[in-house]
């Protein structure tokens, strides 16, 4: 059950961080000065949230 409640906060964690990812990214692109600073933000942004959930994850697998 305690588990079942962590991994079902694991999915909601995920989708909250993938929704917000599309908002920045369109804000990004939309109202950003430069293309290439905006991929370049978006590349940071996203190998820092990967580095975090797989951390999270990681962490996770311990307690299961």
């Amino acid at each position: 059950m305690f588990s079942t409640a962590i991994q079902i906060g694991f999915y909601i964690l995920l989708l909250a961080f993938t929704i917000q990812t599309v908002f920045l990214a369109y804000h990004w692109f939309k109202y950003g000065s430069s293309r290439s600073i905006s991929v370049t933000a978006l590349a940071i942004y996203l190998s820092g949230g990967a580095i975090l959930f797989l951390t999270l994850s990681l962490a996770l697998n311990t307690l299961w």
